[in-house]
């Protein structure tokens, strides 16, 4: 009798568990389908969310790009973390309709690290964006123009 019990629990405790397993995966699932639509390549091994006290502060993505496309790379890589945003945040939507408990993995900030082989070196390209400026790329009311003037301030070359 203690054997049935025994795995009911440990069951539970792995569904209770898989919640934010689960968030993540559809968030990188999302990131990587995007960057793929554009060929930039990425690996769930490039993401990563940073957390204060608990809460999601940022989301990192490192990706590479050729020499002179660094600059598409990097919208790319906003825009992929944008629509994987969008699509937790519908997910959250959905799952909370049907009467489950779902919480989103939504970060304050985004962060895109691209490398860019120069010559002996290479160069590391970095931008932080607001979410709100992410969300609104990747729905097409904010112009790829439009978002780099945006985000120009925070744009570091290293």
């Amino acid at each position: 009798m203690k054997k049935p019990t025994t795995i009911l629990i440990i069951l539970i405790f792995f569904a209770i568990s898989a919640q934010p397993l689960f968030a993540n995966y559809a968030f990188y699932r999302t990131v990587i389908n995007t960057c793929k639509a554009y060929r930039v390549d990425v690996k769930e091994s490039a993401m990563s969310f940073t957390t204060q006290n608990g809460e999601t502060v940022a989301f990192k993505l490192n990706l590479k790009s050729m020499r002179n496309n660094f600059d598409m790379v990097l919208l790319v890589g906003f825009m992929s973390a944008g629509q994987a945003i969008r699509h937790q945040q519908q997910l959250a939507e959905k799952m909370q309709k049907s009467g489950r408990n779902f919480t989103a993995e939504l970060p304050n900030e985004v962060e895109i690290s691209v490398l860019v082989p120069m010559s002996n070196e290479n160069m590391v390209v970095m931008a932080t964006a607001d979410v709100d400026l992410v969300i609104q790329l990747s729905e097409g009311t904010l112009n790829s123009s439009g978002f780099m003037r945006q985000i120009k301030d925070s744009i570091q070359t290293l």
